[in-house]
C-alpha cells in the first residue's frame, strides 16, 4: 500500500471538509407564515404555497399546511422550498369543511388572506400582487386575515 504524501494528505483533508457541504441543499428551504387576525380557535387555518400564477389562489398548490389556530393566530411551515417566486394563500376554515365559505354573491364568509396582504375589491388577489422571492435564506411572512 502506497503512503500518501504531504500534498495528498492536504487534498484528502480538504475533500473531507467539503464533502458535507456538497451533501447539504443549496438553499435554506424553510418558509414560515404567521397568520394573524384569526377571530377564534374553531376549525383550522389552511395555508397553500403556489409557484404558478395561473393556479393562484384557488388552483392546486405546490404544498399545503393545515394548523389549529390558537389565540388569534396560527403558524404554517413549509420545508424543502427551492429558491424562486411564490405566493401564499391562507384561509380560516372555521367549520373545517375544506373550503372557503362564501355567501350567495361569492363573497367570503370565512377569513382569508394572501402573502403581501393584498386585498383588491371585488376580485381575487393576483399572483403578482402577492408574490415574494424565496432565496438562500429562510423566509418569514405575516398574513393578516380579512
Amino acid at each position: 500500500m502506497a503512503a500518501i504524501g504531504r500534498g495528498g494528505a492536504q487534498c484528502l483533508w480538504v475533500a473531507l471538509a467539503v464533502l458535507p457541504l456538497l451533501a447539504a441543499p443549496a438553499w435554506a428551504d424553510r418558509l414560515e407564515v404567521l397568520v394573524t387576525g384569526v377571530p377564534d380557535d374553531r376549525g383550522v387555518v389552511a395555508c397553500s404555497l403556489h409557484g404558478d400564477p395561473g393556479g393562484f389562489p384557488q388552483g392546486a398548490p405546490l404544498a399545503a399546511d393545515r394548523v389549529a389556530p390558537r389565540g388569534g393566530q396560527a403558524r404554517c411551515v413549509f420545508t424543502g422550498v427551492a429558491p424562486g417566486r411564490y405566493a401564499v394563500a391562507v384561509m380560516h376554515d372555521a367549520d373545517a369543511d375544506g373550503r372557503l365559505g362564501t355567501n350567495v354573491f361569492g363573497i367570503p364568509t370565512e377569513g382569508w388572506g394572501v402573502s403581501g396582504n393584498a386585498a383588491p375589491r371585488l376580485r381575487a388577489p393576483r399572483f403578482d400582487e402577492s408574490a415574494f422571492d424565496m432565496g438562500p435564506d429562510p423566509v418569514g411572512l405575516q398574513v393578516t386575515l380579512r
